[in-house]
């Protein structure tokens, strides 16, 4: 029976575990998921070598920092420095080397898709962690500006700003607001992202990469202002069957 795995800090909420076990038994693929919370992602080959694993998914916080653990990484992951897929190779039974992929991309770019419309000429990306790059990465191929609100903002980039920057002007005159942070998640879901909520309208598109609640305080805040929301189940799903697919190549 072939493992596979998720590894991060806390994996109390993850859904990967739970998709990937349900599909293994709706297919009667011979195969399970399991989580690895790791304190330090410098267990991440050991993680490989006790378990024999197959392939893991790599999460918070952890999707830059494995870099430097890796013998390989695909183009794009090359490109945004951010990975959350990996590809063990085995020779007798030895682990020899990990390849590093980005799914992320792939799975943000199939969710939004559907919804973009050409007045979506500039994107406000909350958060500047891995799943930002990612995030970033597809809103480029689309011709989008991207501005950027961090806790710790890149003074040397011009489209890099404070929390303390946002205000309602530049909620209004970004019409795409997606959040990559973890405010609001289980099991916090009494927190909310502190933002102009009145300065959205009907032309907003604002999205929650997060899935757990479905309907996080910032989604039901902008919804109550006529904007149109979106989780990040979709991306979850498309960015998971991308997974499988590079690990069955």
């Amino acid at each position: 029976m072939k493992k596979f795995g998720l590894i991060g800090r806390k994996l109390s909420h993850s859904f990967s575990k739970k998709f990937f076990n349900q599909k293994f038994l709706d297919e009667s693929i011979p195969a399970q998921y399991e989580n690895y919370e790791i304190s330090d992602i410098s267990y991440v080959k050991s993680i490989f070598q006790n378990n024999f694993l197959s392939g893991i998914n790599v999460t918070i916080p952890y999707k830059n920092t494995v870099i430097k653990h890796l013998d390989e990484m695909d183009s794009i992951s090359k490109e945004i420095m951010a990975v959350n897929t990996i590809l063990p190779i085995y020779e007798n039974k030895k682990l020899v080397s990990l390849k590093g992929f980005n799914t992320d991309v792939h799975g943000f770019h199939h969710m939004i898709k559907p919804y973009l419309k050409s007045h979506h000429e500039r994107a406000l990306v909350l958060g500047t962690g891995g799943a930002c790059s990612a995030v970033s990465h597809v809103m480029k191929s689309y011709n989008i500006d991207v501005n950027y609100i961090s806790r710790y903002p890149d003074l040397n980039d011009e489209n890099s700003f404070s929390w303390n920057d946002l205000n309602e002007h530049m909620v209004g005159h970004h019409l795409l607001i997606i959040n990559t942070t973890p405010i609001g998640m289980y099991p916090n879901v009494n927190e909310v992202i502190n933002i102009p909520y009145h300065a959205m309208g009907s032309k907003h598109l604002i999205i929650d990469l997060i899935y757990n609640p479905s309907e996080t305080l910032f989604l039901k805040n902008a919804k109550k202002n006529n904007a149109q929301t979106l989780n990040g189940y979709s991306m979850l799903v498309n960015q998971a069957l991308k997974s499988w697919n590079i690990w069955n190549a």
